[in-house]
């Protein structure tokens, strides 16, 4: 299991953040266009307790490959981040898979989609998004592999984000989808 180190703050800018991710030595990579369908069920609350459970379907814009993956988030691990533990796979057909929850009895929410440039510096992962009905967001965050791991990726994160011009203060808690049911 792994541990998602994961910050997410509004940005008035897509194209200056763009810059200055890459000007503090962040590699672009993949454009994609990411559509979440979230579930909950009346077994099973998942908003209730702090967690997450989708199937999210991908486009790459650069080379046109779809693709799909199932995760599982856990309830956040601090009150400063969105660090929460992450279980995730891939599925071989998304609208299949999303089928196969609802027959067992989970039920879809209002889907999340954005349009996500990728950018990588060595174990950190920057998410430039412009979510459907939101507007642009940054993402930063890095994978560890225990719980044990998380505080020194957090001051990583921080570091970053004042070297971006950002503070811990900028950032928000709350998801994309919950910003977007309070809509």
């Amino acid at each position: 299991m792994s541990v998602e180190v994961e910050i997410k703050l509004k940005i008035n800018s897509r194209t200056d953040i763009e810059r200055v991710l890459e000007e503090t030595g962040f590699v672009r990579a993949d454009l994609v266009l990411e559509s979440d369908t979230y579930y909950t069920s009346d077994h099973h609350d998942f908003a209730a307790l702090d967690k997450a459970f989708r199937v999210r379907s991908t486009e790459n814009r650069m080379t046109g490959k779809r693709s799909a993956a199932i995760t599982y988030k856990g309830a956040k691990m601090d009150n400063i981040s969105m660090t929460r533990q992450e279980l995730e796979t891939t599925v071989g057909d998304a609208k299949i898979c999303r089928k196969i929850l609802e027959y067992i009895g989970f039920r879809p929410v209002p889907p999340v989609e954005k349009l996500r440039q990728y950018f990588h510096r060595e174990n950190i992962t920057a998410c430039v998004d412009t979510v459907t009905n939101l507007g642009d967001y940054l993402e930063l965050e890095i994978i560890v592999e225990t719980e044990g791991k998380k505080e020194a990726a957090l001051d990583k994160v921080k570091e970053i984000l004042q070297t971006i011009g950002y503070s811990m203060q900028d950032t928000t808690r709350t998801s994309y989808l919950s910003m977007l049911l309070a809509k």
